[in-house]
């Protein structure tokens, strides 16, 4: 497995967030906001691979164990970390207005045809025609994070052995990875630029994308630009970033 195989990029200037090529539902047990204070494996990339030039690990979007094991073990302790009772342990961070990213192609993980970026449906693109990338979010888009600190903190309480943490058994979180952020949206768009005109071909795949989900609206609006507005009522697990336990 590669990073790419979960991943389209690692946006630079957005907090170096890992991006899903296929979203996940927030409500997803297997994937979704549950994820955050979760221990998930930490994977690597294979030597001299195209993908290794983004960092040499990365993180399976899928939970290990129980969900949110360190969450909940914050939580457990929050009198001794001296967080009060009406202090949030997950923080969120609102944008009042359209939150833009633009991404080039030098940040893209995928090389030749893959699903278009951060879609909940199949839709393949040529990645190695891209000229960039921009992501265009609307209302109930909020970026969740656990504070390292709290997390140093717990490592800390533990006296640096994760074994101690409640639910890790079987598992080594020192060698695994914690997913502290998650970007969640309800209303976004993607904005896919070629260096190529598309062919013919492409106005055909829209035209047969456009008959399925009523939500989700696919459109070429110039030669070489396809424009994709995702507004079906879900909420949607965009990205995600993580902190490792022997890093801390």
């Amino acid at each position: 497995m590669a990073s790419s195989d979960y991943y389209w990029s690692k946006v630079p200037g957005f907090g170096k967030m890992w991006f899903l090529v296929f979203p996940r539902k927030a409500n997803d047990t297997a994937g979704g906001s549950s994820l955050i204070g979760s221990v998930v494996r930490d994977h690597e990339d294979p030597p001299l691979s195209s993908t290794g030039i983004f960092g040499k690990t990365y993180p399976e979007p899928n939970h290990l164990t129980t969900p949110q094991i360190i969450l909940k073990d914050i939580e457990r302790n929050r009198v001794a970390f001296g967080i009060s009772n009406g202090d949030r342990i997950i923080l969120e961070e609102t944008f009042p207005g359209k939150l833009a990213i633009e991404v080039d192609k030098k940040n893209i993980l995928k090389l030749g045809v893959a699903n278009f970026p951060s879609l909940p449906v199949s839709f393949s693109i040529d990645y190695s025609r891209m000229s960039k990338v921009t992501m265009e979010f609307g209302k109930g888009t909020v970026k969740r994070i656990i504070p390292s600190g709290f997390i140093s903190q717990l490592k800390l309480f533990h006296g640096g052995d994760d074994s101690r943490v409640p639910g890790s058994t079987g598992i080594d979180i020192s060698k695994e990875t914690i997913v502290h952020q998650l970007l969640l949206t309800k209303q976004y768009s993607v904005t896919f630029e070629s260096v190529e005109d598309f062919k013919s071909q492409t106005d055909v795949a829209i035209a047969q994308a456009n008959v399925g989900d009523a939500g989700i609206k696919f459109q070429r609006t110039t030669n070489r630009k396809v424009v994709v507005v995702v507004d079906d009522g879900n909420e949607y697990l965009i990205a995600l970033n993580d902190i490792d336990w022997d890093r801390l």
